[in-house]
C-alpha cells in the first residue's frame, strides 16, 4: 500500500487542472497495475515502480513546460496528448544500429582480404567513414533544426487554424 499513496501524493507535482481532470483516472490504473505486479517477482515489481515513478516526474515536468509555453509541439518525446500517433517499435533502432556495425565489419573484413590476397595495400576507410557519418549528422541535424524553426514559426503565426476553417457549403 505503500506505491499507491506515495504515487497519489506524487500526482500533487502536475498542475491542479490537470490533477483535477485526470489524477483519478492514472490512480485508479495505478492501482490496477500495482494489484496485476504484486504476484511478481521482487525484481520485476522494482523495474515496474521505477517506471512508473520516472513517467510520473518526467510527465509532471512536461506538463508544467506545456502550461508555461502553452503548447507540446516543442517537447521531446510522445507529446503529452493522448493523440495516437506513429511510433516505431522500440526494437528499430537496435535493429538500424545492429545493421550499420554489421556493414562497417562487412567493409573492413574486405579491406582485410582484398590486402591480404590482393598483394596491394589498402587505406582503411574508417577516417572517411567517419568523416562522411559526422558531415551527413550535421547535415540531418541542420535540416531538422530549418524544419522545426519553420513549424514552429507557422504554428505562432497562426496557419495551423486553416485546417479549422470550413468551406461556404458546411458553413450552413
Amino acid at each position: 500500500m505503500l506505491m499507491p499513496s506515495l504515487y497519489r501524493r506524487l500526482l500533487y507535482l502536475y498542475p491542479a487542472a490537470y490533477r483535477y481532470e485526470y489524477g483519478e483516472e492514472m490512480a485508479g490504473v495505478f492501482q490496477q497495475a500495482h494489484a496485476e505486479v504484486k504476484k511478481e517477482k521482487v525484481l520485476a515489481r522494482a523495474g515496474f515502480c521505477a517506471r512508473e515513478l520516472c513517467g510520473l516526474l518526467l510527465g509532471s515536468v512536461r506538463e508544467r513546460v506545456r502550461r508555461l509555453s502553452d503548447s507540446y509541439d516543442w517537447l521531446p518525446g510522445k507529446g503529452g496528448s493522448m493523440e495516437a500517433k506513429f511510433r516505431f517499435p522500440r526494437a528499430t533502432l537496435l535493429l538500424m544500429l545492429l545493421s550499420l556495425v554489421g556493414v562497417v565489419l562487412s567493409l573492413e573484413e574486405a579491406r582485410v582480404i582484398q590486402t591480404h590476397y590482393g598483394g596491394g595495400s589498402v587505406p582503411p576507410e574508417w577516417p572517411a567513414l567517419l568523416w562522411i557519418f559526422g558531415r551527413l549528422l550535421l547535415i540531418a541535424l541542420a535540416t531538422a533544426a530549418m524544419f522545426w524553426g519553420a513549424f514552429f514559426a507557422l504554428r505562432r503565426s497562426g496557419v495551423h487554424r486553416l485546417e479549422e476553417l470550413k468551406p461556404w457549403r458546411e458553413q450552413k
